[in-house]
């Protein structure tokens, strides 16, 4: 079904009775590869709007979403509360040319954008899988958060 200028679809995964549900951007996405070809300042912005709008989108398509699911953005700051005592906070760290995330599961984190992803350097993780994997435990539901720009996903 269409939504604006986005697509949903579901897919079952054979063997499991999981529910993915995959938003696909219908118009093309620019990704950028170094810092050096694009200010920080359009990266970021352009990274943490698609997250919030993504994450915002959760709830119409998850089951027994938790009553104080909540994702608030003020253009520096997202923060994503997900029940009682779980709550993401994400902002952009200028000087550093990083975004921070801070996780109630796994801590605080800093991300370069190397290579077209927010990578952490202490073990080359992608952000945007990081939050895949903890927010599908949290809300007990496997998803994929692929339409945030300038975080591409290697491909198996």
């Amino acid at each position: 079904q269409l939504n604006g200028n986005k697509q949903w679809y579901q897919r079952r995964v054979r063997g499991t009775n999981t529910l993915f549900h995959t938003l696909i951007a219908t118009t093309p996405v620019n990704f950028t590869r170094s810092l050096s070809s694009a200010p920080f300042d359009v990266v970021v912005i352009e990274t943490l709007e698609t997250l919030a709008e993504a994450l915002e989108e959760l709830p119409d398509f998850i089951p027994d979403v938790p009553d104080l699911f909540d994702v608030e953005y003020n253009g520096e700051v997202l923060t994503l509360k997900i029940k009682e005592g779980y709550t993401y906070v994400i902002n952009r760290q200028t000087p550093n040319q990083q975004i921070w995330l801070s996780s109630p599961i796994s801590g605080p984190k800093r991300y370069d954008f190397v290579d077209g992803n927010w990578r952490y350097s202490h073990d080359d993780s992608c952000m945007i899988g990081l939050l895949e994997s903890e927010l599908s435990e949290l809300l007990e539901f496997e998803f994929e958060l692929n339409t945030v720009r300038h975080c591409l996903l290697p491909f198996s």
